[in-house]
């Protein structure tokens, strides 16, 4: 090969030299770079992906935060218009009523007869599902009691 070479006219090495050197180089560019870009190329098509991704992930943890805010609130609202509405039937005057930041409730009741505390108490617990967490009672005179109740949301 190199006495085939060597036997061209000098303007015929010098144009193979040439064509080898860019056949040099397109073979580098075809089996290396080339695939080396596509990879690269590539990646930041799934880096754009991800942070796509990654902002629907945030957006949708911020609605979540957002739906567990409001329902807590609810939750709240539901029990106390529960409670007040309990009460109202069963002729219970609230004494104080006080929400916690866990959702619930502590109700206060002077001077009520003690059979309407209980059936106040089993309205909420066996009729409506509210969890009655504890109850004190403070008798007054026979029959009359005064009570403070703390009551959370049922399941």
């Amino acid at each position: 090969m190199k006495k085939w070479f060597l036997m061209r006219p000098q303007n015929e090495q010098i144009s193979l030299a040439v064509l080898a050197g860019a056949l040099v180089v397109y073979g580098l560019w075809m089996g290396l770079l080339s695939p080396l870009q596509s990879a690269r190329d590539e990646a930041l098509a799934q880096n754009v992906r991800a942070a796509e991704v990654k902002q629907q992930v945030n957006a949708m943890v911020t609605e979540i935060q957002r739906l567990r805010g409001a329902g807590a609130t609810l939750v709240k609202a539901n029990l106390l218009t529960l409670v007040n509405q309990v009460s109202q039937s069963q002729g219970l005057p609230i004494s104080r009523i006080q929400p916690s930041s866990n959702g619930e409730l502590q109700v206060r009741f002077e001077s009520v007869l003690f059979n309407d505390v209980v059936g106040f108490l089993h309205q909420l617990e066996t009729v409506e599902g509210v969890i009655v967490r504890e109850v004190a009672l403070t008798q007054t005179t026979v029959g009359v009691v005064s009570a403070t109740i703390r009551l959370a949301q049922g399941g």
